[in-house]
């Protein structure tokens, strides 16, 4: 099993080699194709302005955005020179979250910066909540020089964690280990060993899992997923986003925006 397509966003970030060289890895290791898609948003016009907008003003923001794009356009261009892997450059217009939602149908996996404000930030809740593919959504500080070969599979048993590690499986069955954990694994009438379900599923597919559990309050389950990643030096999580609704982890907080913001190591997220 392997991804055929992937598709990287580029913008212009500096920190932009860190997600194209985890981008091309991935493309190198599954024999993808790889598309890197820029967006060139349309002018912005301020809503409080009721005079008309001056010509220069709207100029300058168009020839902005395309420097924009030629920046992100030479580092796409370094980083397949870096990797020997062909990118596929793709430069369109368009609103950056509903062009990036709108291309993520075609790709098998999509590969995301962390972002860190703006609608760059949104892009990865956008993309996981509305795509329907999973997104690998790589830190935008530090670099990886290997993604997938240590995974840790968050899993807690719900809808969500279930399509995050089928969607997972082209990686799982290249990686050299990975661990199953559940953090507050219920009980009830029925005995259940902690991961010892999804491990004999996994078997089937030649892949070999630890298993582990955790105990920890509801508000600390996002540091107990982060805690044991440091602990097996994985460099790859895969966990389902927002199990429980997205305005009560907006209220108060929760595992998948607590990881999405403290994130160490890329994330694969399906919904």
């Amino acid at each position: 099993m392997a991804y055929k397509d992937i598709l990287v966003y580029a913008d212009a970030d500096d920190h932009a080699a860190s997600y194209l060289d985890v981008a091309t890895s991935l493309a190198g290791a599954h024999g993808a194709h790889l598309v890197a898609l820029h967006v060139l948003p349309p002018p912005v016009v301020p809503a409080d302005i009721t005079t008309a907008v001056p010509v220069e003003f709207i100029e300058w923001q168009e020839e902005y955005a395309k420097q924009q794009a030629e920046k992100a356009r030479q580092q796409v261009s370094a980083a397949q020179q870096r990797s020997g892997v062909n990118i596929e450059w793709r430069a369109v217009d368009g609103i950056v979250l509903s062009t990036v939602l709108l291309h993520s149908h075609y790709a098998d996996l999509v590969v995301l910066s962390q972002g860190e404000s703006g609608s760059i930030g949104a892009l990865p809740e956008t993309v996981v909540m509305g795509s329907g593919r999973p997104a690998l959504v790589v830190p935008s500080r530090g670099r990886f020089p290997t993604v997938a070969k240590r995974v840790l599979v968050a899993w807690n048993r719900t809808r969500e964690a279930t399509r995050a590690l089928h969607d997972s499986l082209p990686l799982l069955e290249r990686a050299t280990s990975v661990t199953i954990m559940e953090v507050n694994p219920e009980g009830g009438r029925h005995r259940h060993i902690a991961g010892a379900d999804i491990a004999a599923h996994l078997a089937r597919y030649g892949v070999k899992v630890d298993v582990a559990s955790t105990t920890a309050p509801d508000i600390g389950v996002g540091d107990a997923i982060l805690s044991r990643i440091a602990d097996l030096g994985a460099d790859c999580l895969v966990m389902g986003a927002y199990g429980h609704s997205r305005l009560r982890e907006f209220a108060f907080g929760g595992a998948t925006r607590h990881v999405l913001e403290s994130m160490t190591v890329p994330v694969l997220m399906s919904h």
